[in-house]
C-alpha cells in the first residue's frame, strides 16, 4: 500500500478527491492533505510519501514552487498537478519540473485510476529492486529504512513487525515438456504472471520479489502480526503458501517447491531471513512433487547457532587460544549432531567471519581460499568433516599468535590499521563509535588517541578521505553527482553538494567543469 498526500487550497476539491474512489482498492492510502505548498513539505519532512498529488495555483508556495523543492529533495517521489483548462503553459512548466502525469479538474474517476495504475507499477517494480538491493548488497541502515518507508513498508521493518521470508521454485514434470510445444521460458514467464497476480489479492499482507539471476524462483515477504511468532499461530502465512500452490498446481499443471523462513524482527535482519528460506528450500527433496519445508531454526539456537560463532569470533580477536579451542570442541560436537546442510550453512557464516578478521588486521600469513574455502563444497561429502574442522582449527592458531603479535606492538599499530580501514571502507557508514566497538577501545578515548597520533579528529580525517576521492571520481564524467556521492558515502547528493562545496568553494558540477577546462 503506498501512501499518498494532497495538496490543494481548496478543501471542498481535496475531499472530493479523497471520495472519488476507493483508494485502496488500487493499492494507495491518503496519508495525508495540505493547502499549500510550504505545509506539504513540512508534512513530508516528517514523512516521506511516493506519491504526490498537488493543484498548480495556491497561495504561499504554488505548485510549481512546490515541484521545484521536491525535485531537489526527493526526487524519487511520483508527482502528478491538477490544472485547469487555461492552465497548459503551466502544466508544460511541471512536467519539465519532473511532474509525472497532469489532471484536469473536475478530475474524472476513470482518469484518476489510469494515472495511479500507472504509478503503482513503477512503483512495484522500483520496490522490487529495493528488495532485492537490500537482501543482497550491504545497504546502510538509513538507506534501507528511506527505501522501505517510501515504498509502504515502514511497519514490516520495525523491530516488533514479525516477518518471513518465502522462496518458492517452480519444477516442471517432463511429461509437460513432452513433444517440446511448451518451453521451459514459457513456463517460467506464466509463473511469474500467475504469482504477481495471486499476490495482488494479498497486498496488505505479501510483497514479491524475484532475482533476476534465478527466473524460476519468486521470493515473498509476508507480513505477520505483533507477536506472532509461534509457528501454530501462522494461520495467514499457511493460506497464503495454500493459495499459491493451489493456484499453480491447478492452473499450470507443474510442481511448486517452497521454503519458508523463521521468523525475524527489524530490517536488518532480511537478509538473514532471505538466506533462512533458500535454506530450507535447500532441504528438499528433488523428485518433481511439491513440497514445503520450514526453517528448523531450533537445531541452529541449539547447536550451530549464532551465539556460538560470536564466542569464537572474540576468543580469536582476544588472542585467547584455550577458549578459542574450548569453543571449537563445541562447533565440532554440535556439527556431528546437525545435518550436512546446517553444518554448511554454518561454515559459510564461520568463513565470513574469519575474512572478515583477516582483513581487519591485515593477516597476510593466511590464506583462507586454499585453507577453509576451498572445502566448502566438499562439506556435501560428509566424510570430510573431520578435515574441514581441522583446518579451522590450523588457521585459529595462526590467527591467534598473529593477533598476539599484533597486540604487542602497541597502540600506534592500531591507528594504522584503524586509517586504512578508512581508506578501504570510507564509502560505507563509518562513525567513531563503530570503530571503537570493533577495535574494543572507549570512544572518549579512541578520539584522543586518534587526534594525537594524526593530528587531525576522526571526521576531519574521514572528510578529507572523502573528498579526495570525489575530486578522483569528479574526473570520470560518467559517473553522475548521485552516484559519486553514494561511492563516497553521503546519504544524498544534495548533502554531499553542499558539504563538497563548503571544502572547494565550488560545487562538484562547477570543478568537474573547471578541472575539464583545465585538461583542455
Amino acid at each position: 500500500m503506498y501512501d499518498i498526500i494532497i495538496v490543494d487550497d481548496s478543501a471542498e476539491i481535496r475531499k472530493g478527491l479523497m471520495l472519488k474512489l476507493n483508494w485502496q482498492e488500487y493499492g494507495f492510502n491518503v496519508l495525508t492533505e495540505a493547502s499549500n505548498g510550504e505545509k506539504a513539505l513540512a508534512l513530508l519532512k516528517a514523512r516521506r510519501v511516493p506519491v504526490l498529488i498537488t493543484d498548480i495555483r495556491m497561495p504561499v508556495m504554488d505548485g510549481l514552487e512546490l515541484l521545484q523543492e521536491c525535485a531537489i529533495r526527493y526526487p524519487e517521489m511520483k508527482t502528478v498537478v491538477l490544472s485547469g483548462y487555461n492552465d497548459f503553459p503551466l502544466v508544460q512548466t511541471a512536467i519539465r519540473k519532473g511532474a509525472k502525469d497532469y489532471l484536469l479538474k473536475p478530475v474524472m474517476k476513470t482518469e484518476l485510476i489510469a494515472v495511479l495504475l500507472k504509478i503503482k507499477k513503477e512503483l512495484d517494480d522500483e520496490r522490487e529492486r529495493a528488495l532485492v538491493k537490500i537482501v543482497h548488497e550491504d545497504v546502510l541502515f538509513p538507506e534501507v529504512s528511506a527505501l522501505v518507508t517510501m515504498y509502504g513498508m515502514a511497519e514490516w521493518a520495525n523491530h516488533a513487525a514479525p516477518v518471513r521470508f518465502v522462496t518458492s521454485e517452480m519444477r516442471i514434470p517432463q511429461s509437460r515438456l513432452a513433444g517440446g510445444q511448451v518451453s521451459g521460458v514459457s513456463f517460467k514467464e506464466a509463473y511469474q504472471l500467475l504469482v504477481m497476480e495471486v499476490v495482488s489479492q494479498w497486498d496488505k499482507n505479501v510483497v514479491v520479489f524475484r532475482d533476476p539471476n534465478q527466473p524460476y524462483r519468486m521470493h515473498f515477504i509476508v507480513h505477520q502480526d505483533s507477536g506472532s511468532m509461534n509457528e501454530d499461530s501462522d494461520e495467514l502465512l499457511n493460506r497464503f503458501i495454500a493459495d499459491v500452490k493451489e493456484k499453480v498446481i491447478r492452473f499450470l499443471q507443474i510442481e511448486l517447491v517452497i521454503g519458508v523462513s523463521h521468523p525475524v524482527c527489524g530490517v536488518q535482519h532480511w537478509k538473514t531471513g532471505l538466506e533462512s528460506s533458500l535454506l530450507s528450500l535447500s532441504r528438499s527433496k528433488p523428485d518433481m512433487v511439491s513440497q514445503t519445508i520450514f526453517n528448523d531454526y531450533h537445531e541452529h539456537e541449539e547447536g550451530l547457532s549464532n551465539a556460538i560463532l560470536k564466542r569464537f569470533a572474540l576468543s580469536i580477536e582476544n588472542a585467547n587460544e584455550g577458549q578459542m579451542l574450548q569453543t571449537l570442541d563445541e562447533i565440532s560436537q554440535a556439527g556431528k549432531q546437525a545435518s550436512v546442510q546446517s553444518f554448511s550453512f554454518f561454515l559459510v557464516q564461520l568463513c565470513l567471519m574469519m575474512d572478515e578478521l583477516i582483513r581487519k588486521y591485515d593477516l597476510r600469513d593466511i590464506d583462507l581460499h586454499l585453507m577453509l574455502w576451498h572445502y566448502i563444497n566438499s562439506v556435501w561429502g560428509y566424510e570430510s568433516f573431520d578435515k574441514i574442522i581441522g583446518n579451522i582449527r590450523d588457521i585459529s592458531l595462526r590467527a591467534v599468535a598473529s593477533l598476539q603479535r599484533f597486540k604487542n606492538k602497541g597502540r600506534e599499530d592500531t591507528i594504522t590499521v584503524i586509517q586504512k580501514h578508512m581508506l578501504n571502507h570510507y564509502g560505507e557508514e563509518l562513525t567513531l563509535s563503530a570503530i571503537a566497538e570493533q577495535f574494543h577501545y572507549n570512544v572518549a578515548y579512541l578520539s584522543d588517541l586518534f587526534r594525537k597520533q594524526t593530528g587531525s579528529t576522526f571526521s576531519d580525517y574521514l572528510l578529507k578521505i572523502r573528498m579526495d576521492n570525489a575530486c578522483k571520481l569528479l574526473q570520470d564524467n560518467s559517473l553522475k553527482i548521485a552516484d559519486i556521492a553514494e561511492l563516497t558515502g553521503f546519504s544524498s547528493s544534495a548533502y554531499f553538494s553542499n558539504v563538497f562545496k563548503g571544502c572547494f568553494g565550488v560545487g562538484p558540477n562547477e570543478y568537474r567543469k573547471k578541472m575539464s577546462t583545465l585538461e583542455s
